[in-house]
């Protein structure tokens, strides 16, 4: 029975241990996410701004 209850002990830890590693996986890529979207949105605007400057400069 003490065998029993070890063996689903460490089934427990290793389950822990899995959903550790998926949490921990999760922040790295929404962190990623995050910057390719700031940098896009970040180089449309520096585009947008530099058409507006050109089309101002002509006139």
């Amino acid at each position: 029975m003490d065998n029993d209850k070890n063996k689903e002990i460490d089934e427990l830890k290793q389950r822990i241990a899995t959903l550790e590693n998926q949490v921990n996986n999760t922040p790295r890529r929404s962190n990623l996410w995050r910057f390719g979207i700031t940098f896009i949105i970040v180089l449309f605007a520096l585009m947008v701004s530099i058409g507006v400057f050109q089309f101002v400069a002509v006139k």
